[in-house]
């Protein structure tokens, strides 16, 4: 049965675009809601290093749309953790955030794709994995933008 290649989310946070941005740009903001520490070079062609703790090691994307308070995108490898994934090191997913406009703040929707390129034992389980984790973490975003305290990762 092939996988489904595709995550979406969306959700309205009472933020204003801005701050929203920030939040899903810059090295403070992620690690606000999102991983232990995040190194990124904010721009199209840019790097991303996804610091996740012990459990889950680092991640690094490429930095693949970068419009600033309009649309934000990358590649990355999230089951690069995987024992499976060390054979596939190309491989990737893309997640793309759009913000929008709101009456009630902004419009944040999120898109991850590629999961039906990946062999069927990283892709069941890195999008059972992704989808569950996506769920949490914009929950995280959501509480990190509405409160300004971080959310601790251990």
């Amino acid at each position: 049965m092939p996988v489904r290649d595709a995550i979406e989310r969306e959700m309205v946070l009472s933020s204003p675009r801005s701050e929203v941005w920030a939040a899903l740009t810059t090295s403070d903001g992620l690690a606000g809601w999102w991983a232990d520490r995040i190194d990124v070079d904010a721009r199209a062609g840019g790097t991303m290093r996804f610091h996740f703790g012990d459990e889950h090691g680092t991640s690094d994307a490429e930095i693949d749309l970068f419009e600033p308070e309009d649309r934000f995108a990358y590649f990355w490898q999230p089951f690069a953790d995987l024992d499976e994934a060390k054979d596939y090191p190309d491989l990737r997913t893309r997640v793309e955030f759009v913000l929008t406009d709101h009456a009630d703040g902004t419009l944040l929707r999120l898109i991850e794709t590629g999961f039906a390129a990946l062999p069927n034992a990283i892709a069941a389980r890195s999008l059972e994995d992704n989808e569950g984790g996506w769920t949490a973490e914009l929950g995280h975003l959501e509480r990190y933008l509405r409160t300004g305290v971080a959310v601790v990762h251990r």
